[in-house]
């Protein structure tokens, strides 16, 4: 089984996944898991988080209201900010620095 996934063409296939994604006319790009600051929805998510702690929820109706509108109001700009600062700890790594050297970097 080491073998096999050692090949050229097993290496080089690509998957279904990426196919389908590719074929729809979009850039795949896997991420590496655990590795928040490259994904910006992550960001994403932490913005999210801190809005709707700031909402006042006074029932679990309010509270799904709240979680849905959250949600969709994150500005443009915004998302684009935590798209940039993915790209900058990406450059930052591709460079060769540490986490913390990257963190204090970005």
């Amino acid at each position: 089984s080491q073998l096999l996934s050692q090949q050229d063409d097993f290496i080089n296939q690509v998957s279904v996944l990426e196919t389908f994604i590719n074929k729809a006319g979009h850039l795949c790009i896997f991420l590496p898991k655990f590795h928040c600051e490259l994904n910006p929805i992550e960001m994403y998510w932490g913005w999210c988080k801190y809005q709707y702690h700031e909402v006042s929820k006074p029932n679990f109706v309010a509270a799904k209201q709240a979680a849905v509108e959250i949600l969709d109001s994150c500005p443009v700009e915004v998302l684009r900010r935590f798209i940039n600062r993915s790209f900058r700890f990406m450059s930052a790594y591709h460079l060769g620095l540490s986490g913390k050297a990257a963190e204090w970097a970005v």
